[in-house]
C-alpha cells in the first residue's frame, strides 16, 4: 500500500528525486547537505528507512513516497506540479522513460534529468523530454581520470563541499542577477532613464556581495565585431572584466561561501 508523507503539500519548488539507490542516495544526501527539500519516491520500504537512518537531524529536509515512481498519481502526489525539477535514476531505463513522459506530461515547463543505463537509449530519453541525460558509467570514468591527472584539484572541489559551515563552504554555482537582494546591488541595477548615468558592473557585485563572478551567461553579449552570434547561443563569457556592465536578465556563475551567497539572496 502507497505510503505519502503529509508534509509534501506544504513544498513548493522543490525537487523529485525517483528511485532510491546508490545513486539516488548520494544525490538526496546533496540535497539534503544544502538543505534543499526533495521528495524521494522508491517502492521499497526499507531503502527509505536507510535514508533516514544515515542522515540523521538533516533527515527533516527530506519527504517520501513509497510507491511506484512511473505512476501519475504518484508524481502527483510529490507535488510535481509545484515542483522545480525532477530527477530519476531507477535502475531499468524503460521505467526512466516512463517516468520522465509522464512528468513532462504533468509538467511542461519541469527540468527533467535521468539517468541513462545504456547509452544506446540516450536519444529516446532525450525525445521523451528529458532536458539532460547523464551515464553514471561516464561520469564514474571522468572522475577516476581526474583523480590521476588532476588530484589537488579534485581535492579541492572535495573540500569545497565537505564542511557544513556557512562561513566556510564554498560553492561554486549559479546565480540569477534578478535574485540578488543586496541593496547596493538593486540600486546600482536600476532601471534609469535615458541619458542618466548609472548601471551595474561586475566589480560592483563583487563589492557588494563578496562574491567571485567566474562567469556569465547574457542574452546581449557581443564579440568583439559587434557580432550578434553570442546572442543567439547564449554563450557564457568567462572571466569578464570588472567594468562589464549588467542587464537584470544575466546568470552570473559565481564562487562564494554559503553564509555570502545567502546573503546575496537575503536569505
Amino acid at each position: 500500500m502507497p505510503q505519502i508523507d503529509s508534509r509534501i503539500g506544504q513544498l513548493r519548488n522543490h525537487y523529485i528525486v525517483c528511485g532510491a539507490g546508490r545513486t539516488g542516495f548520494y544525490i538526496s544526501k546533496e540535497f539534503l547537505n544544502r538543505q534543499i527539500p526533495c521528495v524521494v519516491i522508491d517502492e521499497d520500504p526499507t531503502v527509505l528507512a536507510t535514508l533516514n537512518e544515515a542522515f540523521g537531524d538533516q533527515a527533516r529536509h527530506l519527504y517520501y513516497i513509497i510507491d511506484d515512481a512511473t505512476e501519475d498519481e504518484t508524481l502527483s502526489a510529490a507535488g510535481i506540479n509545484r515542483a522545480g525539477g525532477l530527477i530519476t535514476t531507477l535502475g531499468d531505463d524503460k521505467d526512466n522513460l516512463f517516468v520522465v513522459l509522464t512528468a513532462r506530461s504533468l509538467n511542461p515547463d519541469l527540468r527533467i534529468i535521468s539517468q541513462v543505463n545504456q547509452e544506446i537509449n540516450k536519444e529516446k530519453l532525450e525525445k521523451a523530454g528529458a532536458d539532460k541525460v547523464i551515464s553514471a558509467n561516464i561520469i564514474s570514468g571522468l572522475r577516476t581520470a581526474s583523480e590521476m591527472i588532476r588530484p589537488e584539484v579534485v581535492k579541492f572541489l572535495d573540500q569545497m563541499v565537505r564542511t557544513h559551515e556557512k562561513a566556510k563552504t564554498i560553492h561554486f554555482t549559479e546565480l540569477p542577477l534578478a535574485e540578488i537582494k543586496t541593496p547596493e546591488v538593486v540600486r546600482l541595477l536600476g532601471p534609469y532613464p535615458p541619458g542618466q548615468e548609472g548601471g551595474l558592473k561586475i566589480k560592483d557585485v563583487g563589492k557588494y556581495t563578496g562574491l567571485l563572478i567566474v562567469a556569465i551567461k547574457s542574452s546581449n553579449m557581443k564579440d568583439e565585431n559587434g557580432d550578434d552570434l553570442i546572442q543567439q547561443q547564449r554563450r557564457y563569457r568567462f572571466t569578464p572584466r570588472g567594468d562589464v556592465e549588467l542587464d537584470r536578465d544575466d546568470i552570473l556563475v559565481v564562487i562564494g561561501t554559503q553564509d555570502r551567497l545567502d546573503a546575496a539572496r537575503g536569505i
